[in-house]
């Protein structure tokens, strides 16, 4: 009998060793694995939270940028219009006339002279009586001119 106890001794031993050993690979793999994942989960949370702080880093940036081209925008334009106020000031007619008064020397007219200029017809009865002198065409040439330059001046008078 005590021999036929150790015979059953020596061969079951091997069997269950065996279950053992995979068994416990099994068991480290799964650990491993495990680790692995919780490790790969807070790698991905670590980089997801690098990106969202570099990404709201990134729009405080843009925000600030805004606002310092918006307070250009307004100081631009505080300068145009101080710039169109002076240019109607430059503009006034009392300022013209008091540069041409006193920078150019210019006097104010005392009376405004009215000339009337001939009528077409008396032109053209001119112009047939002198067409044989070149003299009296400068002439007339150059009172048309004048008369011409003194209709100008009545009408802007006016």
């Amino acid at each position: 009998m005590v021999l036929a106890e150790e015979k059953r001794y020596a061969k079951q031993p091997s069997r269950p060793l065996r279950k053992r050993q995979t068994a416990r690979r099994v068991q480290r793999s799964g650990k491993v694995l495990i680790c692995l994942q919780i490790t790969a989960v807070i790698l991905s949370c670590f980089g997801f939270g690098l990106f969202y702080i570099y990404k709201n880093n990134h729009i405080t940036a843009l925000g600030y940028s805004v606002e310092e081209n918006k307070q250009r925008v307004d100081a631009l334009q505080r300068d145009c219009k101080q710039l169109e106020l002076e240019a109607a000031e430059l503009q006034s007619p009392e300022r013209v006339e008091e540069a041409a008064v006193n920078k150019l020397g210019m006097d104010k007219p005392d009376g405004v002279l009215l000339a009337a200029l001939p009528a077409e017809e008396d032109n053209d009865q001119d112009k047939q009586n002198a067409s044989g002198d070149e003299s009296k065409e400068k002439k007339k040439s150059w009172s048309m001119a004048l008369k011409q330059l003194i209709g100008r001046a009545e009408a802007s008078t006016q």
